[in-house]
Parts: structure tokens; sequence; C-alpha cells
């Protein structure tokens, strides 16, 4: 289990550090990382059947995501708008995508907003002080970073399980 956890540190890194240099991931890496995410959930709990509505919950929620932005800039623009052409990345979806399998429904829905927040922010911090602007913002690879420290809280420091919505809800009712 410890060499499926490290394997998967190392994957998001090298999703990070492609989509930094790049603005690119090779598509590869996502299906590697949806594996071993998968392999950890069913070495972790075995296939209960809560995963199963939990992966159709997450993927459900991407697709409303992706279907509402394609819409509004179909809209705004007054055409039909291709969302992955320059708006969001294929790479950003799959990233998404991946993750989705491991995550349980509430855990996604926390980590997909904590993250866009932290993205926005380390993405303005980034701006701020480079002397090279960029308009495109490394999506996959920053919550890649930030899924390093959501599992990091869950592996190592055990402050909660990422795919057990039970803590979450204990914090919402507290």
């Amino acid at each position: 289990m410890l060499v499926l956890k490290i394997v998967t540190i190392v994957l998001l890194l090298l999703i990070f550090l492609q989509d930094w240099k790049g603005r690119a991931v090779h598509w590869t890496l996502f299906p590697l990382l949806a594996i071993v995410l998968l392999g950890i959930r069913f070495l972790q709990h075995f296939f209960l059947p809560e995963l199963k509505q939990s992966i159709l919950i997450n993927i459900g929620f991407i697709a409303m995501q992706l279907i509402i932005l394609t819409i509004y800039f179909s809209i705004k623009n007054r055409k039909w708008v291709n969302i992955t052409t320059e708006l969001l990345g294929l790479g950003d979806i799959l990233f998404l995508l991946s993750i989705a399998l491991y995550l349980s429904a509430l855990n996604f829905l926390f980590f997909y907003m904590v993250s866009l927040i932290g993205v926005l922010l380390l993405w303005l911090i980034w701006q701020s002080v480079s002397v090279i602007k960029n308009k495109y913002i490394p999506l996959a690879g920053f919550q890649s970073l930030i899924f390093i420290v959501f599992l990091a809280g869950d592996w190592w420091l055990r402050l909660f399980n990422t795919t057990d919505d039970n803590w979450l809800l204990h914090l919402i009712i507290k």
C-alpha cells in the first residue's frame, strides 16, 4: 500500500511539473493516476457499494459543470463554444475525473471548491511576483499540489478520511 501511495505522489508531482513548465500534461499520467487511486481505494475499503455511488455523483458533478460552462460561454459569445479549446484544458478535466474515482462525494466537492480557491490565490501571488506574465493557469498542476496536501492530511497525518464523508458531516454539524 505504501508503494501505491508513493507512486500516487510521484504521479501528482509529474502532473504539476509538466503543467507548470509546458502548460500541457502527457495524457498517460491521468489513467495511471486513476488506476493507482482505485487500487488504493480497493485495498483500503474493498469494493463498497458507496464507491460506485460516489463515482457516479462525482462524474455527474463534473459533467454538470462542463455543460453549464459550455452553455454560459456559448450564450456569452453568441456561438457554440468548445471550452476545451481555449478556456479549460483536457488535462484539467482528466485530472478531475481521475480523482473522482477515489474521493467520496462530499470530499470531492470540498476538494473541488478548496482547490479552485487555492489555485486562484496561488496564481495571483505568482503573477504578482513574476516578471514573465502568462495568461494560462496550470490548473491541473496546482490542483495536483493541493491534492498532495489533501492526501497527506489523510494518509500520514490522519486528520480526516478522504474516502469517507463522516468527518465533513461532523464539521458541518458543529
